[in-house]
């Protein structure tokens, strides 16, 4: 989880039109575990030299976009991804974008498998008060330090919070290690922004924060035309995936 430093108060621990094909996409759900677990559905597991999430946010043929934060793949090193049926990919590094000035990266890779793709909402109809949830693959905190998805539900406490690399949403939601990345999701289910910061508000409560997600699309169209389609496709899952 990003963290800054305790002065700011945040402290911590392709083609040139892109065709969207969401298969399956969040309208309303009957209950809140059903929405948690639709979230599950477009979320990958980021391990390699740092851990995170990743939300899948296009197909284009076989090809699959994932966004998440800058931060998670920053370190040198390897990473791969565990997708939502436990199928393992290699994250290839020509694939990989930061956004500019943003804690946002994209990357991308390749399957006949049809996962499911994040519907997107619309940030400007937020407001504080609205629940929110926030998912991702946390930590377990055992001596395996094994991956659980985490999904918990909060409130917005701020739409436009001044933070830098683009934070500008602040909620309740309990957030864990791992969860970088991770999606924050409106009552419909659909992505409103990404999860990826965890600070002190000015009465010294702990608030999660994350990045609205048109500030992904205001760049999509710009940085998704630069990257190389990957020609990798499943791999078998390393060892050090499964802890």
């Amino acid at each position: 989880m990003l963290s800054l430093p305790r002065f700011f108060p945040p402290f911590v621990a392709f083609i040139a039109v892109a065709i969207y094909l969401p298969l399956k996409k969040f309208t309303a759900f009957a209950s809140v575990p059903e929405l948690k677990k639709a979230a599950q559905t477009i979320t990958v597991r980021i391990e390699g030299t740092a851990r995170g999430s990743g939300v899948i946010v296009e197909r284009r043929g076989q090809t699959y976009t994932v966004l998440t934060n800058a931060h998670v793949l920053q370190p040198t090193g390897s990473y791969g991804i565990v997708a939502p049926d436990g199928k393992c990919y290699s994250i290839k590094s020509d694939t990989i974008r930061q956004l500019p000035e943003l804690d946002l990266a994209i990357f991308l890779f390749s399957s006949t498998i049809p996962y499911a793709i994040a519907q997107l909402g619309n940030p400007t109809q937020l407001s504080p008060g609205q629940t929110v949830y926030v998912g991702g693959w946390a930590n377990s905190g055992g001596k395996l330090h094994s991956r659980v998805f985490f999904t918990s539900q909060g409130q917005l406490t701020e739409i436009d919070s001044q933070l830098p690399a683009g934070y500008s949403l602040s909620y309740t939601n309990l957030v864990r290690v791992g969860m970088s990345g991770g999606p924050i999701l409106d009552q419909q289910g659909r992505l409103v922004g990404i999860n990826g910061l965890i600070r002190l508000n000015s009465d010294d409560e702990i608030v999660g924060s994350g990045i609205k997600i048109d500030q992904f699309q205001r760049w999509h169209s710009q940085v998704i035309k630069t990257i190389p389609d990957p020609s990798a496709s499943a791999i078998a899952c390393p060892r050090r995936y499964t802890n």
